[in-house]
């Protein structure tokens, strides 16, 4: 006997989601235009028409709302770590920043965030260091790298390839933002078929 539970959501439980995802999305458009140090969350209640209350009841802090902007990256995060684990080669390894390559632009918005707020996310450095530690990337890939290269010249490959992709928005973050995607995602993913010869 199915015990899903159909009755429709209620309006309180609609509202207290609606109203998280818009204090986000105000909260992403303010530290991206103004920054985040400029940002106050009384300005952030005041835009999306709410008292600071009830911004506090979602949020407890600037932090707070910070941690839940950068959190669906980890899940990215995750799963290329997942993907490049299950690669069983170089084509493998390919497939796989191929797949974060278009994943960069399903979420720009978020390294458009990250440009604006480089100071500040060097101040919450505890995030990433609990996301990095939670997913234990270096170790992870460099498992995964050992695992699926023939040899120490594929290794060497893989990791440059991987370093390609996950630095673009480090060294060009001006051409992230204002360049067009369809050409940076084919020449991105063109560099890493190049470097990996596949």
């Amino acid at each position: 006997m199915d015990v899903t539970d159909t009755r429709p959501e209620s309006r309180e439980a609609r509202q207290s989601r609606d109203t998280r995802a818009e204090i986000l999305e105000v909260a992403a458009e303010m530290f991206t235009e103004r920054g985040y140090e400029a940002t106050s969350l009384r300005e952030i209640s005041e835009r999306l028409g709410i008292t600071k209350a009830a911004l506090y009841y979602h949020f407890r802090s600037k932090e707070d709302i910070m941690r839940a902007l950068i959190a669906p990256m980890g899940d990215v995060l995750t799963e290329l770590v997942e993907r490049l684990e299950a690669a069983r080669d170089v084509a493998g390894w390919a497939d796989a920043l191929s797949w974060v390559i278009g994943m960069v632009f399903e979420n720009v918005a978020f390294f458009h965030l990250l440009e604006r707020n480089r100071h500040a996310m060097e101040q919450l450095h505890e995030t990433f260091q609990e996301l990095q530690g939670h997913l234990q990337l270096h170790e992870r890939v460099q498992a995964a790298v050992h695992a699926a290269a023939s040899g120490i010249e594929e290794e060497i490959r893989m990791f440059a390839a991987l370093g390609a992709v996950t630095a673009f928005d480090d060294w060009a973050p001006k051409l992230l933002a204002e360049g067009p995607p369809d050409v940076i995602q084919r020449e991105l993913r063109a560099a890493v078929d190049a470097i990996l010869r596949t």
